[in-house]
């Protein structure tokens, strides 16, 4: 079975009524996942009632272990689709093994805008990059925060600042 055929099949398995059919499709993906259907896994842990597919999908989440997954999560935590589970996915990129260290920006803006629990998830994803950032993104994000020091609410300009001190003793490159 060619790959469109077989990803289709698996598409249908996702999106099916039977909770335990979904779980084991999920179950599967970790052996022979694509990183096409990280939007249709996303959509499960967006809209699917049942509690057991929805760790299950995170926990698939936080063990991808292909790079190029990030950018399809990183659409995902962009878009305003999947609104309702932003932290759910902010989580995900910090318990992950994935690096998100290009996006960074992202973070930042999460952690300015958010609310604070947002917050403290971009700022647990910023906390644990551990490849180094570029230097001039890094200069920016630190311009960027010191500029919101007196504009972001008071629950979260500890943080801010201590994000600040993190930025600044990250590698650079």
């Amino acid at each position: 079975m060619d790959k469109l055929k077989q990803n289709k099949l698996i598409i249908k398995k996702l999106q099916s009524n039977d909770v335990d059919e979904v779980l084991f499709t999920i179950k599967e993906l970790r052996n022979t996942g694509d990183k096409d259907l990280i939007p249709y896994v996303i959509d499960l842990l967006a809209e699917h009632k049942s509690e057991r597919v929805k760790k299950a999908v995170l926990n698939l989440l936080i063990d991808l272990k292909h790079q190029n997954a990030v950018p399809v999560i990183i659409d995902a935590l962009q878009s305003d689709k999947y609104y309702n589970i932003k932290e759910q996915l902010l989580n995900v990129c910090w318990q992950s093994r994935l690096d998100f260290s290009e996006y960074m920006p992202v973070f930042i803006d999460y952690f300015i805008q958010g609310d604070f629990n947002q917050s403290f998830e971009a700022f647990t994803v910023i906390e644990n990059m551990e490849s180094k950032i570029d230097k001039s993104m890094a200069e920016s994000a630190i311009v960027n925060l010191k500029n919101e020091l007196g504009n972001i609410s008071e629950n979260k300009k500890e943080l801010l600042v201590e994000l600040v001190h993190i930025i600044e003793n990250k590698d650079t490159k």
